[in-house]
């Protein structure tokens, strides 16, 4: 599988993520929150993704793109766990909700595990 993070993986319209924040369901799993949707698949993208770190728990942009960062990442080299198990599409959020930077290590195991709930 492609191991890239293309721009079509993003959610960026504001409607469908007004729509995902409405009616989209829950997931906690401790340092995260997952918002996730299932629609019909439209194009040939599994699933789109926003990510999202409070200003509030992180003053600085620096510490906040670092964790976004590195969730993308995790994201990234674990994409097949998205794609493929459902007919449609996904739109996912995920909000880190953590008040302290945790190792890259301790985000994949606690990502991991949130994202296979949703399946």
């Amino acid at each position: 599988m492609d191991q890239s993070f293309q721009k079509s993986l993003r959610l960026t319209h504001k409607g469908e993520i007004e729509s995902l924040f409405s009616s989209g369901r829950r997931v906690k799993s401790h340092p995260f929150i997952i918002i996730y949707n299932t629609l019909p698949k439209k194009k040939n993208t599994p699933f789109k993704l926003l990510i999202s770190v409070p200003k509030r728990n992180f003053k600085k942009a620096v510490d906040r793109n670092f964790l976004k960062r590195r969730i993308r990442e995790v994201v990234r080299k674990n994409k097949e766990l998205l794609s493929g198990k459902v007919d449609g599409m996904f739109h996912i959020a995920i909000l880190y909700s953590f008040n302290t930077r945790l190792e890259y290590e301790e985000i994949e195991t606690y990502l991991l595990a949130a994202l296979k709930k949703i399946q």
